[in-house]
């Protein structure tokens, strides 16, 4: 008897985390190279449009934000260089991950 109040029990914990609310931590952006310009500094902002018909985004990064190029972390500064060295800006594309909490881009993705 209290083997079966205790699956019960259990059964209930467990709905009634499966019912719990869900919400976005994080929104990632695909966008085309060449909609995206990057900041000056590791302080500054990246400014990017979703879509031809959307409003430009501007979106902060800090010091923690990752660059990553190729699937490795680069500088800033290493990611602009290869990020401005690319010929066909239009169809490469770029990964923008917003921390929507922060209102902060925590990682940027360029695979050339």
């Amino acid at each position: 008897m209290r083997i079966q109040l205790f699956v019960a029990a259990l059964l209930a914990s467990l709905s009634i985390a499966a019912t719990a609310d869900n919400y976005i931590i994080n929104q990632a952006y695909e966008i085309a190279v060449a909609e995206l310009r990057l900041p000056g500094n590791e302080v500054g902002s990246v400014s990017f449009k979703d879509c031809n018909a959307c409003a430009q985004l501007t979106i902060r990064v800090t010091t923690k934000t990752r660059y990553v190029l190729n699937n490795r972390d680069v500088t800033l500064m290493d990611f602009k260089k290869a990020v401005n060295a690319i010929a066909d800006k239009q169809s490469n594309i770029a990964t923008v991950i917003h921390h929507l909490e922060s209102d902060a881009v925590i990682e940027l993705h360029v695979v050339i």
